[in-house]
């Protein structure tokens, strides 16, 4: 968790919040929020957006994590919300944002007015104008199909000079400001990063901690070339060279030559050279970076992202000797860079808010985990090799546009294929196509070839013949034309892509049988699209696949008929497994055990389809046969397309049923003891007698009576409303419910515990029209040997909740009386009350009998103490602003510390002034009122008044034996 400042850049931030932060807070952090980080604490509602500008950062919210770290039982533990820097509002690291459609071409423009020109209309975008500095010169150039941040770092970059760097920065406010370095930045050094010492001199400041120093010349360059706009021969270009001449020299001792070529297509020829003199200018010197990380010092108010430091280190070479500065007294010769990088924890002592869009303030302060290592990392020195770069572009020579045309490849027929099976089990065809790679239109070699584009669709044109199998499974009148029984399918362009080194792909996913029309393309890296090839039609290999051969069938029989079952699985194992495009099974039957199936032993057909497979549901046939010898029976899957499988093992069968066709009547006479394995269908009645006590089964239902002739039962079949007279139990011991106790004078329910015969219940009693309820937990002991109970007493007039006794019901406890025009609570025990609480619409009252109490009404309150004697002492406000009190002080009596109102007399004579402890020394400072007691008029003075006493200072003398009143407020 760690915010991380880079100059120009987006740079990035996170915040860890912790598990128990509130949905409703979770919920308010939406994208593109933003976050500001502020030194100390304040409160985001009173400040509001002020804290955009007072905030050492403002980040805009891009990422929030609700997860798990796997490392408690807590779920969703993991919290964090992160983002990026406002530089994001002028584009982020993919060049997105506001980006110009429409070209923006500042010609001859001062640098404000450019700047100006590249922001957005005032209100209409994320970021505006804040203070834009004058800059010399002028600007001319073409910006287009680029983010608002690209083209500023541009301007910025191309207007600069050694002398004179400029730069831009993004506000938490969301503005702009941009200008010369020393208008936006500290270029005049205020803080120094050395090895040897740290802390404060004067104006200056040492950083502590570890530093990793870098040198290095690998983008060291002598000369830059820069390509700017154009194309083939007509391409702008600009240079520059060192100056002056390198000191380097290479293995022979000639002058080091190392030049950089930088292509900005969209630099204009006028600007050629001072972007050039600009990437130049970068690489003539070593790149020197150097980074401080510290853990004993924060580095805010030293600094900030793009200010200058002095930096000194002799071992490392950062010396510049044509600069001195005194540092407690020690001369130093430091050179100057640049603060390009900063990292910070986020600690304990921050405030953290997140603003909407809205402009709603939420204080996150409260959620944050906050970081424990506060370890701050600074990077000082030249910009990073990836902020130096001046450009995306490919080096090299800029060809002209590429204009030359694939053309058309050709098929190599006939093409190669086959069927299969695909992941579900429907046969499937797949077809190799080949062609061979064409030149371009022109008669040129195909250079740069990207990839085929290869499309196809089903053929409509073509006559789709149709086997006698397959009509056989349709009706006559479900046919199309006897030519073409079944309906050519219809279908759009599917394409499929190859590479440009490829000659051959595969086509799956194909009907089987069914033509095709097959086209394609070239296509080169241009985007140059040849024509489209003419149509070639295939057809699609047929499905030639047979289905797995079925497991052997189950079979039943009777002296006249077969029944046969199959689950649909396949011979090697499983149950409704067979392929897919399975349509019906072909049974066959013979008394040999092996015997051939044929046209002479075949039983007939019977549905089996993928639905069945997919529904689980078996294949059940019956067919005829009168016979009462073993019957042997094999079934042959058959496909949609008639492909058969080999047959089954044969299943036996010896005939055990007879068939309702072969039964005139059935008499209950002929049914003994057994299992009965089918299902009956009653149109009458099942009934164990036809009067008195008896039970009886009938279409409306099940019923009971009793022996008077008395239905005590009644399950309605039409709507399942059950009636019941008499006791129901769900058990006869142990945890259990049972409703209507046959003990009970009362509706009742009891619930029974796991052991013992205690049981809570519930029950109910009636008067006139009204129903009153009651709710009891089982006795227990309320820890003075009384058997008690819990109580819910519900009626018309009054709700009571209480703890009574188990014998007569009195109050044992606690109780509350609830009643439409007033609330009672309190506590009582044989009789007698403890504390007490009433309410109604005007007034809330609390006491203890002879004890303290408590009123709270409309127009006035009171508490205090009522005994029913004199000693009764009470403090009453009004709504009129009076207060009154009734009773007696204190007189010189130390209540300690936080004392309020500290009154007494103190008695003494001749003396001149009368020093007073308070006893306890006060919590804060009092305020006084005194006045003295004798025959003779004095003057007096509170001459010392502390926290601990004070003193009276009294002229003349006391003529006798007086005293001193004093009242001391504490405040």
């Amino acid at each position: 968790m760690a915010v991380q400042e880079i100059l120009k850049a987006l740079g990035s931030w996170e915040i860890k919040l912790q598990p128990g932060t509130p949905r409703d807070v979770l919920d308010a952090l939406d994208y593109f929020g933003h976050v500001a980080i502020t030194p100390g604490r304040l409160d985001p509602l009173q400040y509001g957006d002020n804290l955009l500008t007072t905030a050492r950062y403002v980040g805009v919210l891009r990422k929030r994590t609700i997860g798990d770290d796997g490392r408690t039982n807590t779920p969703q533990d993991d919290l964090s919300v992160g983002g990026v820097g406002m530089a994001m509002w002028l584009g982020d690291e993919d060049g997105k944002g506001a980006v110009y459609e429409n070209a923006i071409t500042p010609a001859s423009a001062s640098f404000a007015a450019t700047i100006n020109m590249l922001l957005p209309a005032s209100g209409a975008g994320a970021v505006t104008a804040g203070t834009i500095y004058s800059v010399a010169g002028q600007y001319t150039g073409k910006h287009q199909f680029e983010s608002p941040r690209t083209a500023i770092g541009y301007v910025c970059d191309t207007m600069s000079t050694t002398s004179v760097p400029v730069s831009w920065r993004v506000n938490g406010n969301g503005t702009l400001d941009a200008g010369p370095d020393s208008n936006l930045f500290v270029t005049n050094p205020t803080c120094v990063i050395m090895a040897i010492d740290s802390g404060e001199d004067m104006a200056l400041r040492a950083l502590p901690g570890s530093m990793d120093v870098t040198r290095d010349v690998e983008d060291y360059s002598t000369r830059v070339v820069l390509l700017a706009e154009g194309n083939g021969t007509s391409i702008a270009t600009g240079a520059a060279d060192i100056s002056p001449a390198t000191s380097y020299k290479d293995i022979h001792g000639n002058t080091l030559k190392l030049t950089r070529l930088v292509s900005e297509s969209d630099t204009a020829t006028a600007n050629a050279s001072v972007r050039a003199q600009l990437a130049l200018s970068q690489f003539t010197s070593t790149r020197n970076a150097l980074t401080l990380s510290t853990t004993d010092y924060d580095v805010h108010g030293s600094f900030v992202v793009g200010d200058r430091v002095w930096v000194y280190d002799p071992d490392s070479g950062l010396v510049d000797t044509s600069t001195e500065i005194t540092f407690r007294g020690m001369r130093i010769n430091p050179i100057k860079l640049q603060v390009t990088e900063t990292s910070w924890a986020v600690t304990d002592g921050y405030t953290v808010a997140y603003r909407s869009a809205a402009g709603v303030w939420t204080d996150l302060t409260q959620y944050v985990e906050w970081e424990t290592d506060g370890t701050n990392t600074v990077t000082v020195g030249d910009f990073s090799r990836q902020l130096t770069n001046s450009s995306t572009e490919p080096v090299g020579s800029r060809p002209n546009a590429d204009t030359s045309i694939p053309g058309v490849p050709v098929f190599v027929t006939p093409f190669s294929g086959a069927a299969y099976l695909d992941g579900r089990g429907f046969t499937r065809a797949r077809t190799i196509v080949s062609w061979n790679a064409p030149l371009n239109v022109d008669g040129s070699t195909v250079l740069d070839g990207d990839h085929y584009e290869i499309r196809y669709a089903v053929d409509t044109d073509m006559i789709y013949p149709a086997t006698w199998s397959q009509v056989s499974q349709i009706r006559w009148q479900d046919m199309q034309l006897w030519r073409q029984p079944f309906a050519a399918p219809t279908g759009k362009w599917l394409t499929v892509y190859a590479a440009w080194g490829d000659t051959t792909t595969q086509l799956t996913d194909l009907s089987p049988g069914i033509g095709y029309d097959l086209q394609i393309r070239a296509v080169d890296k241009a985007g140059n699209m040849g024509a489209w090839s003419g149509t070639t039609t295939f057809v699609a290999s047929s499905d030639n696949l047979p289905p797995s051969t079925p497991a052997a069938p189950a079979v039943a029989a009777s002296r006249i008929a077969v029944q046969v079952t199959h689950t649909l699985g396949k011979s090697t194992g499983g149950t409704y497994n067979l392929e897919s495009d399975l349509d019906h099974f072909e049974v066959y039957g013979d008394y040999e055990p092996t015997f051939t199936p044929s046209d002479s032993n075949r039983l007939g057909k019977v549905k089996a389809t993928a639905g069945m497979i997919q529904a689980q549901i078996p294949v059940v046939a019956t067919f005829t046969i009168e016979s009462t010898s073993p019957v042997y029976v094999r079934v042959v899957a058959v496909d949609i397309t008639g492909n058969r499988s080999g047959p089954s093992d044969a299943a036996s069968a010896t005939a055990l049923l007879i068939d309702d066709a072969h039964i005139s009547d059935l008499t209950v006479s002929k049914v003994t003891a057994g299992t009965i394995n089918a299902d009956f269908i009653v149109g009458a009645r099942i009934k164990t007698s036809d009067t008195g006590s008896r039970v009886e089964l009938n279409s409306g239902g099940i019923g009971a009576w009793n022996a008077a002739g008395d239905q005590t039962v009644a399950i309605a079949a039409a709507d399942g409303s059950v009636s019941i007279i008499g006791q129901l139990k769900s058990g006869t011991s142990g945890k259990r419910i049972e409703i209507n106790p046959t003990s009970t004078f009362l509706p009742e329910i009891r619930w029974y515990a796991n052991t013992g015969t205690d049981y809570g219940y519930i029950n109910a009693f009636s008067t006139g029209t009204d129903i009153s309820l009651g709710m009891n937990s089982s006795p227990y002991d309320d820890g003075t040997g009384t058997q008690v109970t819990s109580r819910a007493f519900l009626n018309t007039s009054l709700a009571e909740f209480a703890v009574i006794r188990a014998d007569n019901q009195a109050r044992r406890g606690g109780y509350v009386w609830a009643q439409p025009g007033s609330l009672y609570a309190g506590f009582n025990r044989g009789g007698v009350d403890g504390g007490r609480f009433f309410a109604d619409a005007s007034q809330a009252f609390v006491d203890v009998p002879n004890g303290g109490k408590f009123l709270a009404a409309a127009n006035l309150s009171w508490v205090g103490f009522d005994d029913g004697t004199s000693a009764g002492n009470q403090l009453y406000f009004e709504n009129s602003g009076k207060t009154s009190h009734y009773g007696r002080w204190d007189d010189y009596v130390d209540r300690g510390a936080t004392q309020g109102l500290f009154m007494g007399r103190l008695g003494f004579s001749g003396a001149t002034s009368l020093a007073v402890s308070y006893g306890a020394t006060r919590a804060s400072i009092t305020r006084m009122v005194c006045t003295v007691e004798d025959d003779v008029v004095h003057s007096d003075c509170l001459s010392a008044n502390s926290t601990t006493g004070f003193t009276v200072t009294i002229s003349p003398a006391l003529n006798g034996a007086g005293g001193v009143y004093f009242w001391s407020f504490r405040v």
